[in-house]
């Protein structure tokens, strides 16, 4: 083929052909490369087909975006008018921004209170109105204050700092999210200090600093690597004809992707430092041949020779490295498969031009050979520790067996969670938000689960909410909100007690309340057969997460998935109630700081059958209910001032109200007589009756909770429970009442019985990162198993020896080796950067042993060692060349801000580094042949233009026969001339 090639080259009408042709397409790539667009979208990096990853965003569709922009600020006091006022202002224009499905801040946030004029519950915004004085102010922060599910979720608990959660709507890019929330913000405060995290506003820093780095250093590294060609070759010329080749590989591509409408993306920004530094290479390497040969050929024939002499080594190390990045493809990541197959292309077509347009300009112009060796040096210390490696084969394997160990050991440490904050410094933004976040609100990790089953049946709501006091009490959990929270809440509006109603009825009033809010619909799903608990942790590192999450999905699998409703008997609950009480009581201690000293007597004493509480733990209450609005009774004067708590100890008197519906009917019969014995008036008598309806209708509630705060009292004494300090102390003590109340519901979740089913998964953005790096892992081995298959077998045609294949690929696993095993050393995380690396280190490294083991040659009977040192002389200098520049431009890269592009720019130039020296080493401790380019074996003639005193030195013979100097000879010939 390349004896073909060459006849036909040297022909200036075929060469005027190409040259006119390479220029007008890369005339018109040019042209459609101006009009590739760039894709800023980071989401295109998830594989939707990983189940991880496909289950978040099925959760996000049912219940709104789980990827949330998180703004905090801080400000010396947030409840100062003029702040609540920009914060409220702020909060609106975002829920008006497009893209943002919900806005949430304590200025939108809804609060549900009693309504004291039509009765029920009252919804409005928790912070509606601005305060005008120092005492409005005051009462709006003990107001906002007091409410638990916004304290260290949407106000810090000093009131120096308020958070704004974003919702994004599903499928809008993280970079434009960003970007609005930060304009609206900072218009509103430009003066404080703010604090950008979340999901959008990470991936956007990381995103726009490695985009910043590239524009900035690959012209720089691009720089380095002509520079460093051209101090290696020494010639202008010909260094700016290699770099023409390969520009011409990197235009091409991009107007591929300009006529068919293929976006760039962030890691093709790295493409042309990439295809400099590998494409270079092949010019370079028929050029020097050229060159060498021209000094003792004329010129014609000289590139003739050059071409059927390097030709074939050069296409195959070329497609070497075209294969080994063609193993993209085989990742489930969208923009690495686009990376891979344009970056192989664009370095196939370096390569064609390298073997063509080259020579064909030659052709066409003045360019003539000169004689020169370069890098002599190199080569003579290279060729020198090749020899010494066959003479001290035993040491050398040795110490090579032994390192590739001990990296194989650090290799199995490389972690593949992908975790967020590796890719931003210490002092970062990032790293600041990252920081503020955990000391003001508890961390800003969320992770989701789901759980489907009937959202209206109130053992379900209980289930939900036992599973959220679980999740609560484990380490490194800050906060859990979830639907059986937000209906107790809704409840205790309307009955004063804060706990889950007792029937499906009360549940489906209280979430039809609840229909069209915001906060809600975050929390269940629009036909109430799924509900959603969002669960915040601490820690961002993903060890700390990975166990966190690892706790919640055990969690998880308790979840009955078979139930069945059953009817109880009041003061017997059975485990599995007490189970719940129990969880309850152990996530509320986790709340307020409470401390359950006793906690092996926890189950017990919720056992223990609790006494009916004396009557006059009602009769204040029911002296403050006749007295209020609520009542809506004028009492007789008559009655006198005191009757208020004559009625009330009356109505005390009869005692809580029965089990039994004719038993409660009977009680209620007795209120009109105790009410008009009270005040000296008629059973019959219409205010008399009035007042007892009034009382039927609330009494219950109050006796409810007189043996809320009786049991609380109990428990306290009976598990030891220390209570907090301040303000946090009654409120624990009421919740405690309330939650004890469950042990008495009327029905309850039997676990393994009935068809009703419950389903319950794991999810969030911790989640999906696993299930990113679950994907980054597969696709590190997928691309590296596809590309030793494509490179080994195509070497193994190349070199028509299986074995010889397989050699020439052993120096670059080694590499492979000791970089992971780096990485594992360090600390460096296995993600969609480093996952990078196997295929380029298998594509740039390879075709260094390809070269070597094309030059490998020793007359038969000769010692090996002389076609080490001749390979050696003969390739060095090209190897070297090549792995330098590979280095120093993936170097360049180091020198910026994205941690990301830090890794796999310092990774790269190692790996090229101990690429090429394990080369050197490898090939000479594994080599038994005498040759292994296909081709004759044994010594010739003496190549003309040679004269006596280089006789002495061995030729190589050509592939196709043709005779050639060494490249010792040739840097003897230099020398000399």
């Amino acid at each position: 083929m390349f004896r073909a090639l060459a006849n036909l080259i040297v022909k200036r009408n075929f060469a005027w052909a190409i040259v006119l042709s390479v220029l007008a397409i890369t005339g018109l790539s040019a042209y459609y490369a101006a009009r590739v667009v760039q894709d800023d979208d980071v989401l295109k990096f998830l594989p939707r087909s990983n189940p991880e990853v496909a289950a978040f965003y099925e959760v996000a569709d049912r219940y709104g975006s789980l990827d949330i922009a998180l703004v905090g600020i801080e400000s010396d006091d947030v409840f100062e008018p003029g702040f609540v006022e920009r914060l409220q202002r702020a909060t609106k224009r975002l829920n008006e921004t497009e893209g943002i499905q919900h806005a949430l801040s304590i200025t939108s946030v809804e609060d549900f209170t009693p309504d004291p004029q039509r009765g029920g519950i009252a919804t409005d915004y928790l912070v509606r109105e601005i305060p005008k004085s120092d005492e409005e102010r005051a009462k709006l922060r003990e107001k906002v204050l007091s409410r638990d599910a916004v304290v260290g979720n949407l106000v810090s608990e000093d009131g120096k700092a308020v958070m704004i959660y974003c919702f994004a709507i599903p499928g809008v890019e993280q970079r434009t999210i960003a970007g609005r929330v930060r304009t609206v913000v900072e218009e509103a405060f430009p003066n404080e200090k703010k604090y950008w995290h979340g999901a959008p506003f990470i991936s956007t820093y990381i995103y726009d600093t490695t985009q910043k780095d590239l524009r900035r250093l690959a012209p720089w590294a691009c720089a380095a690597i002509a520079l460093l060609v051209l101090l290696a070759f020494r010639d202008l010329i010909g260094t700016g004809l290699s770099l023409l080749a390969t520009s011409i590989g990197i235009v091409v591509p991009l107007g591929i992707m300009g006529a068919f409408n293929v976006h760039t993306n962030i890691v093709l920004g790295s493409m042309p430092v990439i295809l400099f530094a590998l494409g270079s290479a092949y010019g370079i390497h028929l050029m020097s041949r050229f060159y060498a040969l021209g000094a003792t050929l004329p010129r014609e024939e000289a590139l003739q020779t050059a071409l059927r002499e390097v030709g074939p080594a050069v296409l195959g190390s070329g497609l070497t490295t075209v294969f080994g990045l063609l193993s993209f493809v085989m990742m489930d990541i969208a923009p690495l498969r686009t990376f891979g197959f344009f970056t192989a292309l664009g370095l196939l077509i370096a390569l064609i031009v390298a073997l063509v347009f080259i020579p064909a300009v030659i052709v066409v112009s003045p360019i003539k050979g000169k004689a020169q060796a370069p890098l002599p040096a190199v080569a003579e210390l290279t060729a020198r520790l090749s020899a010494f490696t066959m003479r001290q084969r035993t040491a050398f394997g040795v110490a090579t067996g032994a390192i590739t160990i001990v990296a194989a050991f650090f290799l199995s440490r490389v972690d593949s969670r992908l975790d967020t904050t590796a890719f931003f410094d210490e002092g970062s933004p990032p790293a600041e938000a990252d920081a503020f976040m955990q000391r003001k609100f508890g961390g800003s990790t969320f992770v989701q689960i789901e759980v489907k089953g009937d959202m209206t049946n109130p053992v379900v709501l209980r289930e939900v909410q036992g599973l959220a006091d679980r999740a609560r009490v484990v380490s490194q959990v800050s906060s859990v909100n979830h639907l059986g929270a937000i209906v107790a809440q809704t409840n205790e509006a309307m009955e004063d007690v804060r706990r889950i109603p007792d029937t499906p009825e009360k549940a489906k009033l209280l979430l039809s309340f609840l229909t069209g809010k915001q906060a809600v619909s975050m929390t269940v799903s629009d036909d109430r057969q799924a509900a959603l608990v969002h669960v915040k942790l601490v820690p961002s590192r993903a060890v700390e997460v990975e166990a966190v999450v690892t706790e919640l999905e055990k969690i998880a699998k308790s979840i009955p998935a078979r139930y069945a409703t059953v009817s109880t008997t009041p003061g017997t609950p059975d485990d599995h109630v007490v189970s719940l009480v129990a969880d309850r009581v152990r996530a509320l201690a986790a709340q307020y700081g409470a401390k359950i000293e006793r906690a092996a007597d926890l189950e017990a004493a919720l056992r223990a059958p609790p006494g009916p509480p004396p009557a006059t733990a009602a009769i204040p209450a029911i002296t403050a209910f006749i007295k209020s609005e609520a009542f809506g009774v004028e009492l007789p004067e008559s009655a006198g001032t005191d009757a208020p708590t004559k009625i009330a100890t009356a109505i005390a008197d009869l005692g809580p109200p029965p089990q039994g519906d004719d038993a409660v009917k009977a009680w209620r019969g007795k209120f009109p007589g105790a009410v008009g014995k009270a005040i000296d008036k008629d059973a019959e008598d219409p205010t008399v009756d009035d007042a007892a309806l009034a009382l039927e209708q609330s009494v219950g509630d109050i006796w409810t909770q007189a043996a809320s705060a009786g049991r609380s009292e109990s428990m306290l004494a009976a598990a030891g429970i220390v209570l907090p300090e301040g303000p946090k102390a009654d409120r624990f003590r009421r919740m405690l009442g309330d939650a004890l109340l469950d042990l008495d519901a009327p029905t309850a979740l039997a676990p393994g019985k009935g068809d009703d089913a419950l389903d319950v998964r794991v999810t969030g953005l911790p989640v999906l990162y696993r299930g990113l790096g679950n994907s980054i892992f597969n696709n590190q081995w997928n691309s590296l198993w596809f590309a030793l298959l494509l490179v080994v077998g195509f070497k193994a045609l190349l070199f028509r020896s299986f074995w010889a294949g397989v050699l020439s690929s052993i120096p670059t696993l080694i590499t492979l080796v000791l970089i992971y095993g780096a990485m594992g050393m360090v600390g460096v995380h296995l993600d969609i950067g480093t996952s990078m690396l196997a295929s380029l280190i298998i594509g740039a490294g390879d075709d260094y042993a390809v070269e070597y083991l094309w030059a490998w040659s020793a007359p038969a009977g000769a010692p090996l060692e002389k076609a080490a040192r001749e390979a050696a002389l003969d390739t060095a200098a090209g190897i070297w060349t090549n792995a330098l520049m590979m280095a120093v431009g993936f170097f360049v890269l180091t020198l910026g801000d994205a941690r990301p592009l830090k890794n796999v720019g310092g990774l790269t130039a190692a790996a090229m580094i101990a690429a090429s020296i394990a080369t050197f080493i490898v090939c000479p401790l594994l080599a038994r042949k005498h040759r292994y380019a296909p081709g004759a074996e044994g010594p010739g003639p003496v190549a003309p233009g040679i004269d006596a005193e280089t006789e002495g030195e061995d030729p190589i013979e050509g592939v196709d026969g043709e005779l050639r100097p060494s490249a010792s000879t040739l840097a003897k010939s230099a020398k000399r001339g």
